[in-house]
């Protein structure tokens, strides 16, 4: 069975349009904030929420070493940031989405 021209033009294009429609990862997020709390957020392109979590992280470092309470609030500023880069990656995915069906509203 051979595909004519017509269809193979529609397959090239929603290939194309699903291509478009592809946010940020939402692993890739995780996996980076995983690593440094803000690095997910920064990479979703949240860059005040990023400045806020390497800024948090500054902190707990400087409290761990300096009273040694720093550890657990460090534990919960890594949580809150992984479950941040988690949403800041959906919330990519949903715009990219948005923006898709908004120019092909427009090319209609």
């Amino acid at each position: 069975m051979t595909l004519t021209t017509e269809e193979k033009r529609r397959i090239f294009e929603e290939e194309q349009l699903r291509m478009k429609m592809k946010g940020k990862s939402i692993v890739v997020s995780v996996i980076l904030s995983f690593l440094i709390p803000g690095l997910g957020d920064l990479y979703c392109g949240s860059w005040i929420k990023a400045l806020i979590f390497f800024a948090l992280d500054f902190l707990c470092l400087i409290l761990m070493f300096a009273m040694g309470i720093g550890v657990i609030l460090y534990g919960f500023v890594w949580f809150c940031g992984l479950i941040s880069a988690w949403l800041s990656a959906n919330k990519s995915e949903k715009r990219k989405i948005k923006k898709v069906d908004k120019s092909l509203a427009q090319e209609s």
